[in-house]
């Protein structure tokens, strides 16, 4: 899975290069560039985020609810963060570059997270959906062997 701290702390760390670039008047190309590894992390970070909402296990809930409620606030302070890099990142890239630099770095961020979606996030979940298929199938067989082995005690006598 796509750790969401990590992916924040690299996010984090694009986020500096980026401003650097933008504030060493590096070429267009260059700063996109790291703008677009930004952009990767950021999408991990937000996606991460959208699928803690979706899995919750109410074993978990119970069992580790502190660290439940950690593991939620540290993915809130990582979304904020995001949030607000990107603001600030627009706000530089329009004192850079103008609006045409926005507007690069707009279509640039739609390309960056269809990709992702493509590629890792689809990936990630078909893995997902194998794991489950698989634990279901063992259950079944369990099943299946308990059902027959009671049926053929019952039977027996």
């Amino acid at each position: 899975m796509i750790d969401p701290i990590t992916a924040a702390a690299a996010a984090t760390k694009a986020y500096a290069g980026v401003k650097a670039f933008i504030e060493a008047g590096k070429s267009i190309e260059d700063t996109f560039s790291v703008v677009a590894r930004w952009q990767g992390h950021a999408s991990d970070v937000l996606y991460a985020s959208q699928r803690q909402k979706k899995k919750t296990n109410p074993l978990k809930q119970v069992v580790f609810a502190n660290s439940i409620e950690a593991e939620a606030a540290q993915m809130f302070a990582a979304k904020k963060r995001i949030e607000t890099q990107k603001k600030e990142l627009i706000t530089l890239l329009q004192y850079a570059y103008g609006n045409e630099g926005v507007e690069e770095y707009r279509h640039c961020m739609k390309e960056v997270q269809a990709q992702r979606q493509k590629e890792v996030y689809a990936q990630q979940e078909a893995k997902d959906v194998l794991i489950k298929s698989f634990w279901i199938a063992v259950l079944a067989g369990i099943a299946g062997l308990l059902i027959t082995f009671i049926i053929t005690t019952v039977s027996g006598k």
